[in-house]
């Protein structure tokens, strides 16, 4: 767990300060380069110019600097499509686990749809039907009409075993109502799942965003241009990313591949980490916050230093 924390944190500081960090406007292409009385022609490899430390792109572009950009669109657009489905997921769930007879069958009919539906296909049919050019809201939206299902589902089998407790008898004695019972007494106890959910959400968005910029929907926009080849010495078309946003560099990848294999190798080892560092921070979470563990949560025992006292044997 605390691998995926330290990782988490890197990229949410990246995220926050990574754009005033580069070196060079992402979008500023470096053509030709003179260094020594020596010219350079783009694409730059990685270290071959003290001034790109991982090269440039196909069109010459710092990659260093596109990367220190692109982090945070990703982790804005993922944190919103977390909180959607998770925010629908809960909602869905408690609603289907309390109310019994046509309202869980309603939203059980829904959550089988959206378990059936294809995460990919669906969220590329929504972007291309809203537009691609209407940004991060269009991303957002078809990210979050699916893939809920699953906390939905998980939500919904907690509030089943919760409804059965005597303090739930207790509360409705008494006269609280069915919303009062559920935001006071069914949501607390779900909180234990809640964070592992959100971590892994944001692996699975991260992947999606991948997914998608491979597909070459991306956010930022993009356009063609033509390219030197330096093995026929003629032209090759490739689609040139927008706005830096980890997705749509990945965009052209066999474009990308011929002209500068290192640009998909740095920023595919980039989204593998991030999602590793999710997905690692969400299994801790989920093993850390079991219920059935002995010890309750306690989140300074995370950074607690452990001590061992010597023993004395006297024989």
């Amino acid at each position: 767990m605390i691998i995926g924390l330290t990782l988490s944190l890197f990229f949410a500081t990246i995220a926050i300060w990574g754009p005033g960090l580069a070196p060079n406007d992402p979008a500023e292409l470096f053509k030709v380069f003179k260094l020594d009385d020596q010219w350079y022609t783009a694409p730059f490899r990685p270290s071959e110019l003290d001034r790109f430390p991982l090269g440039t792109d196909d069109v010459g572009r710092d990659l260093l600097s596109r990367i220190l950009w692109a982090v945070r669109p990703t982790f804005v657009m993922a944190l919103w499509v977390m909180a959607a489905r998770i925010t629908l997921g809960v909602l869905l769930g408690l609603l289907a686990g309390w109310y019994q007879g046509i309202v869980e069958r309603i939203i059980d009919y829904f959550i089988s749809i959206s378990v059936a539906m294809p995460t990919l296909v669906f969220a590329i049919g929504v972007i291309l039907l809203l537009g691609v050019e209407g940004g991060l809201q269009n991303f957002i939206i078809a990210m979050s009409l699916t893939g809920w299902a699953d906390t939905a589902n998980l939500v919904k089998s907690r509030t089943l075993s919760i409804i059965q407790e005597p303090f739930i008898e207790g509360a409705q004695a008494v006269g609280l109502g069915n919303w009062g019972i559920l935001w006071r007494y069914v949501l607390p106890q779900l909180w234990p799942i809640l964070p592992s959910m959100m971590a892994f959400e944001l692996g699975s968005i991260t992947l999606l965003t991948a997914e998608l910029g491979f597909l070459g929907i991306f956010l930022g926009g993009g356009q063609i241009v033509t390219v030197p080849d330096p093995n026929s010495g003629g032209f090759l078309l490739s689609l040139s990313d927008g706005t830096p946003e980890l997705g749509q560099m990945l965009a052209d990848f066999w474009g990308k591949i011929i002209l500068a294999p290192w640009t998909p190798l740095f920023v595919g080892i980039l989204v593998f980490t991030e999602i590793f560092a999710f997905n690692m921070l969400g299994e801790g979470l989920r093993r850390y916050m079991d219920v059935t563990r002995p010890h309750p949560v306690r989140w300074r025992s995370l950074f607690k230093r452990h001590r061992y006292e010597p023993e004395l044997i006297v024989s």
